[in-house]
């Protein structure tokens, strides 16, 4: 008997049938849900119930997605006795299993509905997603009279105390795409039933292990690659570069012939590097990079969050807000002074850290960032902000990126051509690490920033949540001055 399949399966067998046979056969080959991910998750539940306020009065059903049969008997039942806005009803029809976010009578016998999505446009996986349950919807006997996609506004600027969902979101009626889309889903649910009904697909990795969604097997289907230096390392590698690589049977960079064909020169130096084991320098590139350096030097470092649902009066839908820095003052003689700014309490964290920040970093000395990031920040500061967006004007003049100085001038083998912090500082500066750190990557900041700022971590959380922070922005602006010293030194061969 062929296996019925829910939207979130459908969806996942259009982007890769061996992620899809993997779900069902080996599901415990899947990666576990990261914290972040955990925490996207819920933002998207979160923003599914607020867009019910759309169509208030209507009644959901609630049983869970291990109890299907369940689902459907009270989806019947409510139609039965007349309910005219369901949430969260469920249809299968033909292979397909849907639990429709909003389904909304618009009289004469015929229906809307309504797919939230907690992004911020509309995207093309939003019209499959869409078509398959209308799919479901209609094959079960209702009559859609529109198919529609519900996302945040991004133009949506937040008030105060309850949001605005009329405002919040943005209604986009889908209708004539997703009905074209409609005419091959009966042959798609077929397809990919046929590939649930037979052995492990062999699909090659590419682009799909990311696009549109991350896959929770990516780690499973690359564990043909070496540990060390495996090719997917060299960087800006295209999905037509590493299937060249993979069928001439090449799946470490040690292996890569320096003539490869279809590499980039960037590339080909991160072959070298690799393949010789030691760093490539130049000196000279770097003295010059490094000559308009003023000191003393402040590396500078934020932390943000970018919260699906705007928190602070003023702010929209996923702005980016900065709630912590750190700065390392660095003096010309080696010597160090670290200055930090993280907020607590309730309110916009903008205003109290700008101030902070602009005094920590005094008038003169270059600002070292990793990257743009800091320079946008600068830039949102300064909008939100204009009685400070000249002197936050000034902090920008003084900028100074290392990232592009380090990838431009130097080849260390163990990052590979990777010019990530995370990359970069253990190859240089091996004494340092991200590794065994109670928070080591910025997505996690921002989670478990945001479970204070919405108040649900207690106290003791809340606790173990701030020093992790400290400890972790604190680390960034360590590594800077680390690799600007590292740099320098070289930079004087």
């Amino acid at each position: 008997m062929a296996r019925t399949l829910s939207k979130s399966r459908f969806q996942k067998g259009l982007q890769c049938e061996k992620a899809l046979w993997l779900s069902v056969h080996r599901r415990d080959l899947a990666a576990p849900v990261s914290e972040s991910q955990q925490w996207v998750f819920d933002q998207g539940s979160e923003v599914g119930r607020l867009a019910q306020q759309l169509f208030p009065g209507g009644v959901e059903v609630t049983a869970d997605h291990l109890h299907q049969a369940d689902a459907l008997a009270t989806t019947v039942r409510l139609l039965a006795e007349g309910a005219t806005v369901l949430y969260e009803p469920a249809f299968s029809y033909g292979g397909a299993f849907a639990r429709v976010d909003i389904l909304a009578s618009a009289g004469d016998g015929v229906w809307d509905l309504y797919e939230v999505k907690s992004s911020a446009s509309l995207k093309d996986v939003h019209i499959t997603d869409a078509a398959v349950q209308a799919y479901a919807v209609e094959g079960s006997g209702l009559t859609l009279r529109s198919i529609n996609v519900v996302h945040l506004n991004s133009a949506y600027v937040y008030g105060g105390g309850e949001y605005d969902a009329a405002a919040l979101f943005t209604i986009e009626d889908v209708t004539g795409m997703a009905r074209e889309y409609m005419r091959t889903v009966p042959d798609e649910l077929a397809r990919l039933q046929d590939v649930l009904e037979g052995g492990e697909p062999d699909v090659r990795v590419g682009d799909r292990c990311a696009h549109p969604y991350g896959c929770e097997f990516a780690d499973y289907c690359n564990a043909f690659l070496p540990r060390v230096h495996p090719v997917t390392e060299l960087p800006r590698l295209q999905e037509r570069q590493l299937h060249a690589l993979l069928d001439a049977g090449l799946t470490c960079i040690l292996e890569v012939p320096p003539d490869f064909p279809g590499l980039s020169a960037a590339q080909r130096e991160t072959l070298e590097a690799v393949q010789a084991g030691k760093p490539r320098v130049d000196p000279d590139g770097l003295a010059e990079a490094l000559s308009g350096l003023r000191w003393p030097v402040y590396h500078l470092d934020f932390e943000t969050v970018m919260p699906a649902l705007p928190l602070w009066p003023g702010t929209r839908p996923y702005q980016t807000i900065p709630f912590q820095y750190s700065i390392h003052v660095h003096r010309q003689d080696g010597s160090t002074e670290h200055r930090e700014h993280l907020h607590v309490g309730d309110g916009d964290p903008r205003r109290l850290l700008a101030t902070h920040m602009l005094a920590d970093l005094g008038l003169e000395g270059s600002i070292v960032h990793y990257s743009a990031y800091e320079r946008t920040q600068i830039d949102g500061l300064a909008g939100a902000l204009p009685d400070l967006a000249r002197r936050l004007g000034a902090v920008r003049t003084r900028l100074f990126d290392l990232e592009p100085v380090i990838r431009r001038n130097t080849r260390h083998p163990k990052a590979a051509g990777r010019s990530s912090i995370k990359y970069v500082l253990p190859a240089w500066c091996p004494d340092l690490s991200y590794e065994s750190m109670g928070i080591a990557d910025g997505q996690t900041a921002s989670a478990r920033y945001l479970r204070i700022a919405k108040g649900l971590a207690d106290e003791a959380e809340a606790g173990v949540t701030l020093r992790d922070l400290t400890e972790y922005c604190a680390l960034d602006t360590l590594a800077m001055v680390r690799l600007l010293e590292e740099m320098v030194r070289m930079a004087q061969k």
